[in-house]
């Protein structure tokens, strides 16, 4: 069963710049809809990189998904928004050329 099944979705992009340094470890940045405080989607990526590297993933959520933001969770529990990730919502696209009927 594909994981788009029953629901409708979006596609995302998660883009930002790693932090740099000699961490070997990964993290994982969960996508969190933040007017629902639901988890959406994850990536897991380097806690940090030798030099600088830009990232630019693609993340499907459930398209009926609110203001997204990406980061951790501390101890507490606490979302932490990752300031060095963003996650970016496709534009409507307005389609062009016919679209319809057009007579008299």
């Amino acid at each position: 069963m594909s994981f788009t099944a029953g629901f409708a979705v979006m596609e995302v992009t998660v883009r930002g710049a790693l932090p740099i340094g000699d961490g070997t470890e990964n993290v994982t940045y969960f996508i969190l809809d933040s007017a629902k405080n639901t988890i959406v989607g994850q990536v897991i990526l380097p806690k940090a990189v030798p030099r600088s590297l830009a990232v630019a993933l693609t993340v499907k959520v459930p398209s009926a998904a609110g203001s997204l933001a990406i980061g951790t969770f501390d101890e507490g529990g606490a979302f932490q928004a990752a300031s060095f990730l963003r996650v970016e919502t496709p534009t409507v696209q307005r389609p062009d050329g016919a679209v319809g009927a057009a007579g008299r």
